[in-house]
C-alpha cells in the first residue's frame, strides 16, 4: 500500500524544494500543495485559521520526507513561492508511514 502512495505522489506530484535551514542542503522531491478551504478543515486543522482571511494550503508528500520532524523554519518552495509549515504529521497504516500531511502557509 506505501508503495502505491509512493508511485501516486511521483507520477502526479508537483516538483517541490525543501530547504531546513540555510546552510543545509535543499531536498528536491514531489507532492501535493493545494489551498486548504474551510470545508475541508477536520479538527487536526480547524484550529490553525489564526487570521480570517489567511490563506493555507493542505501539503501531502511521501513518507521519506518527514517534514514532521523538520524544524520550524523549514521553507518549501513550489513554484518561486515559498511555504512555512504551521503543523504536520506522518499519517499511519498498520504502523507503516503512508504519507506526510501538513498545513502550509504562505511565506
Amino acid at each position: 500500500m506505501q508503495r502505491n502512495t509512493k508511485n501516486l505522489i511521483n507520477k502526479f506530484g508537483q516538483s517541490i524544494t525543501i530547504l531546513k535551514s540555510e546552510n543545509d542542503t535543499p531536498i528536491y522531491t514531489k507532492a501535493f500543495i493545494q489551498p486548504l478551504r474551510c470545508d475541508y478543515q477536520s479538527e487536526l486543522y480547524g484550529d490553525y485559521v489564526d487570521t480570517p482571511g489567511e490563506e493555507q494550503f493542505l501539503y501531502i508528500g511521501l513518507p521519506d520526507d518527514q517534514i514532521s520532524t523538520y524544524p520550524s523554519s523549514t521553507v518549501i518552495t513550489m513554484n518561486n513561492q515559498d511555504y512555512k509549515i504551521k503543523k504536520a504529521e506522518t499519517v499511519y497504516l498498520s504502523n507503516t508511514s503512508m504519507y506526510e500531511r501538513a498545513v502550509l502557509e504562505k511565506a
